[in-house]
């Protein structure tokens, strides 16, 4: 069985690439989570991980859709891009 690569980008204040980053890992899925301070480090982390074998990025709340058209772009389409577009409040 072929492993599964997933890579979720979080953009935060205070958080760098190559210094922000966990991975979770199994026989069947790795998790790559990697923090980024700005739109330019996501798309050189999304670049990174696409080398690597991710198939499926996803983004945290902080980045909107211009900011997943410009990874999406940046990555030469290599990999789907999901995004955050509206969240359930409470009733």
């Amino acid at each position: 069985m072929s492993q599964f690569q997933y890579g979720y980008l979080v953009k935060a204040p205070g958080y760098s690439l190559g210094e922000t980053a966990a991975e979770l890992e199994s026989d069947a899925f790795k998790s790559n989570i990697v923090g980024v301070g700005s739109i330019e480090q996501a798309c050189q982390a999304a670049k990174e991980l696409v080398a690597g074998g991710v198939t499926l990025l996803e983004l945290c709340s902080g980045f909107k859709e211009d900011d997943a058209k410009a990874i999406h772009k940046a990555i030469e389409g290599r990999a789907k891009v999901g995004f955050i577009s509206s969240f359930l409040d409470k009733q």
